[in-house]
């Protein structure tokens, strides 16, 4: 009797374990992993996610198909808020009539003039592009930019310049480099790092 006590406290030990492992490995993932990203125009994220129905709406009406449903990585308050998502499609926000604004039922998402749009700003991640880690010429970020936020420098490398970046997504939707790309969208306020191995410019 004494072993089958010790069988299920042990089996009570590992359930509480793989819990915790499991929750550990969301935090994680949420941590390193995906980025959200709101759509041209929404509030500041407290305001937004407050006055958000969470109704698709917006989703639905997107040009591009560029906007997606948060999962549950980016936590239960803003679970099925509209996400940006580069890796679906560039956001056309030219040329859509701000579709998405025009959809929101409660104004969670407004309609800004066309030089106010800052989704968010891109960033290099040097250890993972090729023209900085393999020295190979790769400009695909460069031609795809409509906005002239990517120069390269004299050794055919790529920088953003934050100014002129409106966090479109074209770069990181084109981005050959696998399994990630090597140049992401970033909310603005985010701290990009500068360096070889980091987010740098």
């Amino acid at each position: 009797m004494r072993d089958v006590r010790m069988g299920r406290r042990d089996f009570l030990a590992l359930g509480v374990t793989g819990s915790a492992t499991l929750l550990a490995y969301a935090l994680l993932r949420e941590k390193g992993g995906a980025v959200l990203l709101r759509p041209p125009g929404a509030q500041d994220e407290a305001a937004f996610t407050t006055r958000c129905l969470r109704c698709g709406e917006c989703v639905r009406a997107c040009l591009t198909q560029c906007l997606e449903p948060a999962s549950k990585d980016f936590g239960t308050s803003k679970l099925w808020t509209p996400r940006f998502n580069p890796a679906l499609a560039k956001c056309e926000f030219e040329l859509c009539g701000r579709a998405c604004a025009q959809a929101c039922p409660v104004g969670a998402i407004r309609k800004p003039a066309g030089d106010e749009v800052r989704i968010g700003t891109a960033a290099v991640a040097r250890s993972k592009c090729i023209a900085w880690n393999e020295g190979k010429a790769c400009l695909v970020c460069y031609e795809r930019c409509s906005y002239g936020a990517i120069e390269v420098d004299s050794r055919g490398r790529p920088r953003v310049v934050p100014e002129k970046c409106t966090g479109c997504g074209a770069c990181q939707n084109t981005c050959v480099t696998c399994p990630d790309p090597a140049i992401v969208v970033y909310p603005p306020g985010t701290a990009l790092e500068s360096g070889g191995g980091g987010r740098g410019n």
